[in-house]
């Protein structure tokens, strides 16, 4: 009656008759059509025939099932020449004698009339059959779809769906942490999800610690936490369909890229030759041109644009070059090959296109440490290098199941207390504080957690130095930026932070700039501190003050061996006079939550005594309050010749 054409990607293609009104399809025997493949549900859907209409079902398989591109829900008409898609394969429907006269089943006559569709069948637009094009992308959907998880396999499968494109179940249940997606999959074919799967959540790279910090401990707030959280969940960038598209259409172009021509020289981690990347460029354009004529990709597909941006992946730095270039790009995060998020003028967006494989972006990352001086070694799982325009963290597989890396890109940051006021970041008697405690030449420790935050902090402490002052500042990457000094550069890398730090307080400047004291950094600046240095300015990387006292008084024990804890603390105590906790929030915004004072130590740890803190509730100045403690450097600010205006530290009632 009717004959089925199976396509296996990487796989002959095959016939296969039937004289009967219904077929069920899947991986196990027992089926009328069986497709052995891991990504096909035991049961996995169901072809009814009569009257001379085909109609498929879905089974509730785990990977879905697709017809011209589109994951059905409900029974589907299916006419000559239209593709199923079950997993790895793609089936075609033709027609022979006698097929008019097929004879309707008990489950044939329960989907609906003998003429006319059944009630809610899904009628989809004839599609004219492709020779030889196995997974073409399918056409733009309708409706915002979001591709976020990885993919779900069937729970007796040991693999996963190999084609582009291929779909990807959807699991009830609270949102989780998204994954990379691993590949198994040839060369240049990612496994990637289908633009028709919608996820409520979408992945993000990890956030600053919410909000809640304004009022540490108390109920406000940990529901500013949850508000935080919510808003952080609703503004994640999501793909759209064109994205979707467009990421589907490039997949393909790479992959007939491989298939025309061997693409095993691409993985030389210094470059890839001239005469290869030529006759790269030819087969990409050369195939590009015939994804154009053969209709393989959706309307309104800039074929252009296509062959320039699969040649950037294969031979160049893929979508991470032109952003590297882009001044307003500050951040880039990559957590699988298919979710590029970049923060440009902080707001985050979905770069586009992203990658088209796990392969492709690690064969991209060994290229970027090739440039940065130090390339990879067999082993490396976490890669950690300069870059010319940042800096890249990147962890490779096994430590997790696919590549994953963030480049933060060098910036200088001047900005001054003021600007950081008139953005809502601290209140004004905070900045005229802060203002005169640099003046009077008081050691400051900035603690903070989120992009730049503490960088962002540091350069607008420094704006407040005396023009033409000597300062050594000594930062790995170019972000704090003191344009009314005579600055002395120092970079500290790896194994040089103390003695960097030693240096600069011999070259004798009238202040220090330390922008990160990690490791042995932290005990050499309490050593010059204690040695007769003051005015400096330290940042260390923690998600709170109390995190980073605890962090910075373990560097100084592990960095000094014989220093107990509690002599680490006590000197901490003695060395700095203000502490600042900042935060990156969910929109990008700076947040000073507290400027405490510190004063020695105790049995519990650093005493750090909160003269400013930040409220959840309210905006501008009214965001902020007083606690009503009279720092002990307010004498000191006095003893200099700095008067402070008599109510800066009064409550207001």
């Amino acid at each position: 009656m009717f004959t089925i054409i199976i396509s296996e990607k990487g796989g002959a293609e095959r016939r296969e008759g039937f004289d009967r009104g219904e077929i069920n399809v899947g991986r196990v025997q027992g089926n009328d059509l069986m497709l052995p493949k891991g990504n096909v549900s035991k049961h996995h859907a169901r072809l009814l025939y009569r009257d001379g209409r085909f109609i498929v079902t879905d089974l509730k398989s785990t990977n879905g099932t697709y017809v011209n591109g589109r994951k059905i829900s409900q029974a589907t008409i299916v006419r000559e020449g239209d593709k199923i898609y079950i997993g790895d394969f793609v089936l075609r429907l033709e027609v022979g004698q006698g097929a008019e006269g097929a004879e309707r089943g008990p489950a044939a006559e329960a989907v609906g009339a003998p003429v006319e569709p059944p009630a809610g069948a899904v009628v989809p637009p004839p599609l004219p059959p492709q020779a030889g094009s196995i997974a073409p992308p399918p056409p733009l959907p309708e409706q915002p779809v979001v591709s976020h998880y990885p993919l779900e396999r069937d729970p007796d499968s040991e693999s996963a769906p190999e084609w582009p494109g291929a779909p990807a179940a959807q699991v009830p249940g609270p949102p989780r942490v998204p994954q990379p997606v691993p590949v198994r999959a040839r060369a240049n074919t990612a496994v990637m999800q289908h633009p028709d799967r919608v996820a409520s959540v979408a992945p993000a790279p990890r956030a600053a610690p919410p909000a809640a910090a304004a009022a540490p401990g108390g109920p406000a707030g940990q529901a500013g936490a949850v508000r935080s959280v919510a808003t952080a969940a609703r503004s994640l960038p999501r793909e759209t369909p064109q994205q979707a598209a467009r990421r589907l259409a490039l997949i393909t172009l790479v992959d007939r890229v491989a298939d025309a021509m061997d693409l095993s020289s691409l993985d030389a981690p210094g470059g890839v030759e001239e005469a290869v990347a030529q006759r790269v460029e030819r087969v990409v354009r050369e195939q590009a041109k015939a994804m154009r004529d053969e209709g393989e990709a959706p309307e309104g597909i800039d074929f252009d644009l296509l062959a320039r941006d699969a040649l950037r992946e294969l031979v160049s730095l893929g979508p991470l070059g032109p952003l590297l270039e882009d001044e307003d790009v500050s951040d880039i995060h990559v957590v699988r090959p298919d979710y590029l998020l970049v923060v440009r003028k902080g707001q985050a967006a979905l770069a586009d296109p992203a990658f088209t494989s796990e392969e492709a972006l690690g064969r991209i990352v060994a290229r970027l440490a090739h440039q940065s001086g130090d390339p990879l070694r067999s082993g490396d799982v976490l890669v950690e290098r300069r870059l010319a325009r940042g800096r890249l963290v990147a962890i490779a597989p096994p430590a997790s199941s696919g590549w994953v890396l963030t480049i933060r890109k060098r910036r200088r940051i001047e900005v001054s207390l003021e600007e950081l006021v008139r953005g809502g970041a601290m209140s004004r008697p905070m900045a005229h504080f802060l203002e005169a405690c640099v003046g009077a030449r008081a050691n400051v420790l900035v603690v903070g957690s989120g992009s730049g935050a503490v960088a962002t902090a540091i350069g607008a402490l420094a704006s407040a130095v005396p023009a033409g002052e000597r300062v050594a500042l000594l930062q790995d990457a170019e972000e704090v930026g003191i344009p009314q000094a005579q600055v002395i550069q120092l970079a500290p890398g790896a194994g040089r932070g103390e003695a960097s730090v030693q240096a600069a307080a011999r070259l004798g400047p009238d202040r220090i700039v330390v922008a990160s004291a990690n490791g042995a950094v932290a005990a050499a600046v309490v050593d010059i501190v204690a040695g007769g240095c003051d005015g400096v300015l330290v940042g260390v990387a923690a998600p709170s003050l109390r995190h980073g006292l605890a962090r910075l008084a373990t560097h100084i024990a592990l960095g000094r061996p014989g220093t107990s804890v509690d002599v680490a603390r006590e000197a901490i105590g003695e060395s700095f006079d203000v502490a600042l906790e900042v935060l990156r929030l969910p929109d990008g915004r700076l947040r000073v939550q507290r400027v405490a004072e510190l004063a020695g130590a105790d049995a519990k740890g650093v005493v750090a005594r909160d003269l400013f803190q930040s409220s959840v509730e309210g905006t501008g100045e009214s965001g902020f309050i007083v606690t009503g403690t009279t720092p002990r450097i307010a004498l000191d600010l006095a003893a200099r010749g700095i008067k402070l205006d008599a109510t800066l530290f009064k409550r207001a009632r």
